[in-house]
């Protein structure tokens, strides 16, 4: 998937964020790098500036799973992981996701059901922004379901942080 998103590394599990003490479990981590050429905007607004600008095929794609997943206890609530605002703080929504940590160099958040928790870290690191993943499964149920939409989630993933690259958001 490299040579359709140039711009956007793939990392190794990163272990100096404040993630890597989070995970338990079955889990499963990602991370992807980009640059940034607007060096002023913090976490937060780069969390913004990449995910309020979701393509319309993503969110009809959140709303179609949404329906299906309410049917195996999946908590639903939006469809999208849009921030109400660019400078966010702990307690803030983020599209279904609240914000739980806030530093200077990086924003968490996350979402939990009876399946699994999901946790999403923007940290912005000298000249780049690391959006990481990190889901702690909780049963066989989230197992299967994570399995499932891995294919979606690397996707989405790349294709919402290569448009921020392209529309010059960061």
């Amino acid at each position: 998937m490299a040579w359709l998103f140039p711009n956007i590394l793939t990392l190794a599990e990163p272990q100096n964020d404040n993630l890597a003490s989070k995970t338990k479990g079955h889990y499963f981590r990602d991370a992807l790098a980009m640059k940034i050429e607007n060096q002023v905007l913090t976490p937060s607004q780069l969390q913004h500036a990449i995910f309020s600008y979701m393509p319309n095929w993503v969110t009809t794609l959140m709303r179609i799973r949404n329906k299906i997943v309410a049917l195996f206890g999946f908590e639903v609530g939006v469809d999208n992981l849009s921030p109400t605002s660019d400078e966010l703080n702990i307690g803030d929504k983020a599209g279904f996701l609240t914000i739980i940590e806030k530093t200077e160099n990086e924003i968490i958040s996350f979402a939990e059901d009876k399946h699994m928790i999901f946790y999403m870290s923007v940290l912005k690191n000298a000249d780049q922004v690391i959006v990481s993943t990190l889901v702690n499964q909780k049963t066989v149920i989230g197992r299967i379901y994570l399995n499932s939409i891995l294919p979606f989630h690397y996707m989405i993933a790349r294709t919402v942080m290569n448009n921020a690259i392209k529309d010059k958001r960061i």
